[in-house]
């Protein structure tokens, strides 16, 4: 079992849907998306990933899966190194456990698994030993209830998987659903409701995200722009939406609500 050690730090960086991420691992739906290995470049389909949150509390392993791709390069994933033109090696992460609170906790893995780097390491992609990577992962999967994956179904997953994103082309991806909710913010856009006003902080950072045009009626391959054509609903308004076939309109959808 190959394993390792990817990091999140919530200073760095917003995970706009991570709360979306979450609902979706713990109801066996798929949320893959790419994610920094830092310098590491030898990281095979299959490898298992752990994902530590850094920078602030509470800090540990939140979330494990498995690599679904080799390392290859994006734009940094910080804006002002992206517009300096800097990259930075990512990989294709399928995800299987994901939790907004610490699994293990950071002093949890200091004091029963210690380790050279201390848990807290400069980047991430570093290697985890292999009966500590075991062992941890055998834990997670008894606690979440899923069936580890094999290579072969990995791979497989993978090839088929439609194309990356890129800077102007998206697909049924996290980076455009991060693009739009970062744009146009957590409160439905059919009725306004927000999950956190509702359900304080259970709701916090929660939406779904809305497919103007359908992708099964347009193709494999194409361009969405996320800010016009992706729309935030709560999952009362998307599933009428979704009701009739074509789907309706946000305002067709509002206008129902008025009458």
């Amino acid at each position: 079992m190959t394993a390792f050690l990817y990091t999140w730090n919530p200073e760095d960086w917003h995970w706009s849907d991570q709360q979306d991420a979450i609902y979706r691992v713990n109801n066996n739906k798929v949320y893959d998306t790419e994610w920094s290995c830092g310098n590491r470049k030898h990281i095979e389909i299959g490898d298992l990933f752990f994902l530590m949150r850094v920078g602030v509390e509470p800090k540990g392993i939140i979330g494990c899966g498995y690599a679904s791709s080799q390392p290859y390069l994006l734009p940094h994933w910080k804006k002002e190194k992206a517009d300096e033109g800097k990259f930075a090696l990512r990989t294709d992460v399928l995800f299987k456990a994901l939790s907004d609170k610490p699994i293990f906790s950071l002093p949890y893995l200091q004091n029963n698994h210690p380790i050279s780097y201390g848990w807290i390491p400069r980047s991430g992609g570093v290697l985890i030993p292999e009966d500590i990577a075991t062992e941890l992962f055998s834990s997670i999967q008894q606690k979440f209830n899923f069936i580890p994956a094999t290579q072969e179904e990995i791979r497989l997953y993978s090839e088929g998987k439609v194309k990356k994103v890129t800077l102007k082309t998206y697909d049924r991806s996290t980076a455009a659903r991060q693009a739009c909710i970062e744009h146009h913010g957590y409160n439905c856009a059919v009725c306004g409701f927000k999950f956190e006003t509702v359900y304080g902080s259970l709701g916090k950072n929660y939406i779904e995200v809305h497919h103007l045009k359908q992708l099964a009626n347009i193709g494999e391959e194409h361009q969405i722009d996320p800010i016009k054509d992706l729309k935030p609903v709560c999952a009362n308004c998307h599933r009428m939406l979704h009701k009739e076939r074509p789907p309706l309109s946000i305002e067709e959808l509002q206008k129902r609500i008025q009458n």
